[in-house]
């Protein structure tokens, strides 16, 4: 299967629903411990209707911390997409890598493409299609980047308190998984995320996140 004609025929498939909507689920571990868990309803549609619902839950120092929200907007006859994800995932600090200027432009186009490299296709039975993405087959600058990432959103979790202490991420690990149907519609998106990671006392620790994305 012609993985670059799928994703093709997917975006568009997906582009031309009149309604997305599905449940986004995550959780956090570290080693044994879950230390945060995120459940996120969304709907949007064409007349630019959205709606989202919210639940967090941390756990802190033994006590736990809930927080749940809803947020609904209209913003007849504009486009607002999650690209916004996208744009986090290439987004660097000026001066990293050459990120202004056409530097940058090639920079992120190699990035793209590294990604699609390193994506496999197994084709299923009447026409579904599973896609995978393996981050140890990426190239060694996406996942140079992803271990910053990590690292980053480490750094943030100790300055909420969740984590009680910084944490040094020295490996990463995980894999994509997106299940696409017969019609070229997603189905569900499952990120599985692993990395170890030193403590300020050299003691080393697991740290997980599990997400799963349903559409409806």
């Amino acid at each position: 299967m012609n993985k670059i004609k799928l994703l093709y025929d997917v975006t568009r498939a997906m582009r031309n629903q009149e309604k997305i909507g599905g449940v986004l689920q995550a959780h956090v571990r570290r080693d044994q411990e879950e230390i945060a868990s995120l459940r996120t309803t969304f709907e949007t549609n064409d007349a630019g209707k959205s709606r989202i619902a919210v639940s967090s839950k941390l756990n802190l120092d033994g006590g736990h911390v809930t927080r749940e929200s809803t947020t609904e907007f209209d913003f007849p006859g504009q486009c607002h997409s999650g690209s916004g994800m996208v744009r986090g995932l290439f987004h660097r600090h000026h001066g990293a890598h050459g990120c202004c200027g056409i530097k940058g432009v090639f920079t992120r186009l190699s990035l793209a493409f590294g990604i699609l490299s390193s994506l496999k296709v197994e084709e299923k039975g009447n026409g579904a299609a599973l896609v995978s993405l393996d981050l140890s087959d990426v190239p060694e600058e996406l996942a140079t980047m992803l271990l910053e990432k990590m690292q980053f959103k480490n750094d943030c979790l100790m300055h909420h308190g969740i984590l009680k202490e910084r944490h040094k991420v020295e490996t990463l690990n995980g894999t994509l998984v997106i299940t696409v149907n017969k019609d070229h519609i997603i189905e569900t998106i499952t990120a599985n995320l692993e990395s170890t990671a030193l403590d300020d006392n050299s003691g080393r620790h697991t740290l997980a996140a599990i997400a799963e994305v349903q559409f409806t």
